[in-house]
């Protein structure tokens, strides 16, 4: 599954954006008032001004190339904390086959660098935003998350492994839905999930809105 294109919507716009383009030196692809838009490998990511009460925040992965992860963590770490679960600023997943990190922006997104070992994505030079390959994960935080995943399978989109009545990965290697139960808390955060709206383009799906 590829993401081809996710909106998400932040309460501060203009602090985000600096943070993006500055702090990550990510390229800003499209801009205006209440908007602005990063291009991440072969995804665009749209970040929206919200225009209610609440402060949303989401959880979201970038792919990186398998063989680049400690380079890639030097990188983040020498502009922004890394994020910490039990002392640790990392993690690995065996039945994944991938290692990943986490941190946050001003807005409370939980971004995190993953480095799926399956992939055979290697690249052979020192690691720079031009490595970052895409967004390969998206959280989705709702009620039911059983009822979700039968709602997305009826969409065409398989489970990725074992899943639960709290936690559910949707996808494939390349792209996953990471569905949650509304007030989990996200994993290398003290956040609890919450439902906010967002909106996803999925290459041979279309459009979703979550």
């Amino acid at each position: 599954m590829v993401f081809e294109e996710v909106t998400l919507y932040s309460a501060r716009l203009k602090d985000i954006k600096p943070f993006y383009k500055d702090t990550l030196g990510m390229t800003i692809v499209d801009e205006s008032e209440h908007s602005f838009t990063i291009q991440v490998g072969q995804t665009r990511m749209v970040f929206m001004q919200n225009e209610t009460n609440e402060e949303p925040f989401y959880h979201f992965a970038w792919m990186i190339p398998s063989n680049l992860f400690q380079e890639a963590k030097e990188w983040v770490a020498s502009r922004v904390p890394l994020s910490l679960q039990d002392g640790q600023d990392q993690t690995y997943s065996m039945n994944w086959n991938a290692h990943s990190l986490y941190f946050e922006d001003p807005a409370g997104n939980i971004l995190e660098f993953i480095a799926h070992h399956s992939a055979h994505n290697e690249r052979q030079h020192a690691f720079s935003t031009a490595d970052i390959l895409k967004v390969c994960e998206v959280g989705i935080v709702c009620e039911d998350v059983l009822a979700k995943v039968s709602e997305l399978e009826r969409m065409g989109i398989k489970r990725w492994g074992e899943i639960s009545d709290t936690f559910a990965p949707m996808g494939d290697m390349n792209g996953l839905f990471i569905v949650v139960k509304k007030e989990r808390i996200w994993f290398f955060s003290e956040q609890k999930a919450q439902v906010h709206a967002l909106e996803v383009v999925v290459q041979d799906v279309g459009k979703l809105q979550m």
